[in-house]
């Protein structure tokens, strides 16, 4: 199955729920930093304007990580699933600092690349609202 297909799926199911969530915080925190990055390229690219949109997207691939430590716990459950699996599997004794180094050495780049790739997907099914999280301008805190 194709990865675009397994992403569509995994959306009408609500397996990407987490990452949507995550999402909307990362914009609403990171709002500031994504703006002057969309404004820094508007001043690279000599009055060009780079899209919200793709000021988004962009900056998200530029940090590679939206929700840092869900993303650990995210490839730490991968790793006590093949934990266990090699303990069904019935290989003996499983040396578990082994099987994590063999399983980041194997699969964390790939690992991360689907997530990125998942987070992207996302972000398209979620536009409308991210984009209007960035251009909701916060009211200013009245002091007295």
């Amino acid at each position: 199955m194709a990865e675009l297909d397994e992403l569509k799926k995994d959306w009408e199911s609500g397996r990407l729920d987490s990452i949507a969530s995550d999402l909307v915080e990362f914009v609403r925190n990171h709002r500031a930093d994504i703006v002057e990055y969309r404004d820094s390229h508007l001043r690279k690219l000599k009055g060009a304007r780079l899209s919200d949109d793709l000021a988004i997207r962009m900056y998200i691939l530029q940090v590679r990580s939206i929700a840092p430590q869900g993303e650990i716990k995210d490839q730490l459950r991968e790793i006590e699933q093949e934990i266990w699996y090699r303990g069904e599997k019935g290989m003996g004794q499983v040396d578990r600092q082994e099987v994590a180094r063999e399983w980041c050495l194997r699969h964390a780049p790939g690992w991360r690349d689907h997530r990125v790739m998942a987070i992207v997907f996302v972000l398209e099914k979620m536009k409308e609202q991210l984009l209007a999280i960035l251009n909701d301008d916060p009211k200013p805190v009245r002091t007295a």
